[in-house]
């Protein structure tokens, strides 16, 4: 951050670890821009820097008031509201990457075509063509009842999230890819999803 260039920040466990850092990249000149879902690594989180007056003086600000803060010493006090909204953001936009219709389609076709399969083996394996088919379709109904019962819980989680930043006058939007985000009315020159994929600080 001290470079001045985007930044990204990955390998981090918890969810309130993402916020806290958020919340205070914020107080040093920064905005949070997207969380995005890595399997291997995890989560990512993005921060560009904002470029409007009041966040360089606050930056300025906490950088007299917190000057050993990049070097392990004290930081910004995160008032809980502010972190509970971080919290918000960042949820509903690696849920955004979970939510693709097309992908949950696709699963329910796996599984269709794995219970089938299951039912033919056991059919050639000896048992009766009715018992497997029983079986098969048994072992679909109760996998689909599980999916559909997981996609329900992510959902209520979003209308929940969505719900939140609304309160706090965030403004819904769809990306070309279909994705829905919230973001601040005041969105900073800059702050899209594609300008972190032309390069940021690795932390």
């Amino acid at each position: 951050m001290a470079s001045g260039q985007p930044v990204e920040v990955e390998q981090v466990a918890t969810l309130r670890s993402l916020a806290y850092m958020a919340a205070i990249a914020e107080q040093f000149g920064y905005a949070y821009t997207d969380t995005r879902q890595r399997h291997r690594n995890g989560p990512q989180l993005f921060l560009v820097p904002d470029p409007r007056p009041q966040a360089r003086e606050r930056a300025e600000r906490n950088r007299v008031q917190y000057p050993d803060a990049s070097t392990g010493g004290a930081l910004p006090p995160v008032p809980a509201d502010v972190l509970d909204l971080f919290k918000a953001r960042i949820s509903y936009d690696l849920e955004g990457w979970n939510d693709d219709k097309q992908r949950t389609w696709f699963l329910y076709v796996v599984l269709t075509v794995l219970c089938a399969i299951l039912g033919v083996w056991l059919g050639l394996g000896g048992t009766s063509p009715t018992a497997a088919a029983a079986i098969a379709a048994v072992a679909w109904a109760a996998l689909m009842s599980v999916t559909l019962f997981l996609v329900s819980i992510r959902r209520r989680r979003r209308a929940k999230f969505a719900a939140i930043l609304e309160a706090a006058g965030f403004t819904q939007t769809t990306e070309q890819s279909g994705r829905e985000r919230y973001l601040p009315l005041d969105v900073p020159v800059g702050r899209t999803t594609g300008d972190h994929e032309q390069g940021a600080g690795s932390a």
